[in-house]
């Protein structure tokens, strides 16, 4: 005061102006992954100027897959939903995750064998690893004209040499089996 010098004062505190969460979405809704591989989801909430961006993740199913900070982890096959939940408001945003099994390798009951002109043997693919998702594979006869394939079942036709091989869908591997036909 201009009489006798008093004073008051008053303590104000300016608060940021809080934006609340409308809503949130994931840039993807469905993802098939192979198992041990890893996706990170980005979460995208609304507004933009949103003032608690934070998100909490969830696996439905944690051992076929796992989440953390949005970054997923294929674990076994199986199917699993991933929800990401904003922590104002709890609005929620899901992907669906199937996880499948790759092909390692292929092997054949035999390398070799020794036939005689019309005679047939049937040779058997295994795939690893037995889980594996997509066990379909095509065959080929590298000499059409000595032994033929088809599902396996090698007929042969005339003397001489040709290898089988049975190649995997997935992955792309190869088995051989060395194939030679003896006139009758």
């Amino acid at each position: 005061t201009e009489d006798g010098g008093k004073t008051a004062t008053c303590s104000i505190t300016v608060n940021e102006k809080i934006y609340p969460v409308s809503g949130i979405s994931l840039n993807k809704s469905t993802l098939t992954m192979y198992e041990n591989e890893n996706y990170t989801l980005t979460a995208t909430i609304t507004p933009s100027n949103a003032t608690n961006k934070d998100v909490g993740w969830s696996s439905s199913n944690t051992s076929v897959a796992t989440v953390s900070n949005g970054v997923i982890t294929a674990l076994n096959v199986g199917t699993t939903t991933i929800t990401a939940t904003t922590v104002d408001g709890g609005m929620t945003a899901s992907c669906n995750i199937t996880v499948l099994a790759k092909v390692t390798s292929v092997s054949l009951d035999k390398y070799e064998a020794t036939l005689c002109e019309n005679e047939t043997i049937t040779l058997t693919a295994t795939i690893s690893p037995n889980h594996a998702s997509n066990k379909n594979v095509t065959w080929n006869s590298s000499n059409t004209s000595v032994a033929s394939v088809s599902n396996g079942v090698v007929t042969a036709l005339k003397a001489g040499t040709t290898s089988i091989t049975v190649k995997t869908e997935d992955g792309g591997k190869t088995a051989t089996c060395y194939v030679t036909v003896i006139a009758k």
